[in-house]
């Protein structure tokens, strides 16, 4: 009874309540989804992925999949990528689906030390509900339970829209810090009514640093991010010796999340599970996350701006 609960709270959470954005612990590897300022930041052509499993304890769960492309283009001087994200949420019972398309110039300054990079995101949205998954109130008889057809009614199936999206990015040879702020215009995708999608800030910023050794990479960074009443506050710390990575980090009161993976010149794979430490415990299950990275050199013409990459 306690989990049945538990599942039909979190799912009226994300139906009937403000919306809020997805979200991924391994904010470094779906970058360009954290901060459209992020793409063509690499020398390469970066192709990502990545899945999250939140809350599988939790009949009723969240699973968000993500996908990106992006690449520094010379002849528009700047990065180009799209991002498709797709959120199932109650097995199937809302579905979320987006793809953006960004595009963000490239400048440098005082003599190629600092590169600075501005960015606008196109966004199409699509929201869905399966409604015959969902009970109500007057499909209730008081002997036998659920016998009766509903007679709610007027609902929509789905809702689409374009949404629009920018960020800022700076960077060093070591140190990067970026602002972004989502759905600028707050679009309509109320399935009962109008619901607008509530704007969301993000900031973030870190250091890959390596104290004279190459071998051994030493990173702190810190995201904050807020959606209406929502805050997420990540502060963490990775270090990558040779192909090895390892990292921890605590979101507010939330969670610990520790993950592990293996990265070298060409590819990214890392694992993540956040133990939760709330009110809610981990009798959730807590929550998956792998993420993985391609890092491919398929141009002939050698990238000659500033570039960073993240571990």
């Amino acid at each position: 009874m306690k989990q049945l609960i538990l599942s039909l709270a979190f799912l009226s959470s994300s139906i009937f309540l403000i919306a809020q954005d997805p979200h991924f612990s391994q904010f470094n590897t779906s970058r360009i989804y954290t901060n459209p300022a992020f793409t063509g930041t690499d020398s390469t052509l970066v192709l990502a992925t990545g899945y999250r499993m939140q809350w599988p304890n939790i009949d009723g769960g969240y699973n968000t999949f993500h996908f990106s492309a992006d690449q520094y283009v010379h002849f528009l001087r700047g990065g180009f990528g799209i991002n498709i994200m797709n959120d199932n949420a109650g097995n199937g019972t809302l579905i979320t689906s987006r793809i953006d398309v960004n595009y963000a110039p490239h400048y440098e300054l005082f003599n190629h030390k600092l590169a600075i990079q501005p960015a606008i995101s196109i966004g199409l949205f699509k929201k869905t509900i399966d409604w015959s998954k969902l009970t109500f109130g007057d499909q209730i008889d008081p002997q036998t339970g659920f016998i009766y057809n509903t007679n709610e009614n007027g609902r929509l199936q789905s809702k689409s829209g374009i949404d629009f999206s920018a960020g800022l990015l700076v960077y060093s040879n070591k140190f990067y810090g970026g602002l972004a702020a989502h759905h600028l215009t707050q679009p309509d995708e109320g399935l009962m009514g109008i619901s607008k999608l509530p704007m969301k800030i993000t900031m973030h910023t870190g250091a890959n640093l390596s104290f004279n050794n190459k071998n051994f990479i030493f990173s702190p960074n810190i995201l904050f991010m807020r959606q209406v009443d929502f805050q997420n506050f990540l502060p963490g710390i990775s270090a990558k010796y040779k192909w090895a990575v390892l990292g921890l980090s605590y979101r507010n009161q939330d969670a610990f999340i520790i993950n592990a993976g293996f990265q070298n010149r060409f590819l990214k794979i890392a694992y993540s599970y956040d133990y939760t430490v709330s009110k809610l415990t981990n009798k959730t299950g807590g929550s998956h996350e792998i993420q993985l990275a391609w890092f491919l050199h398929y141009q002939k013409k050698v990238c000659r701006i500033k570039t960073i990459r993240l571990i």
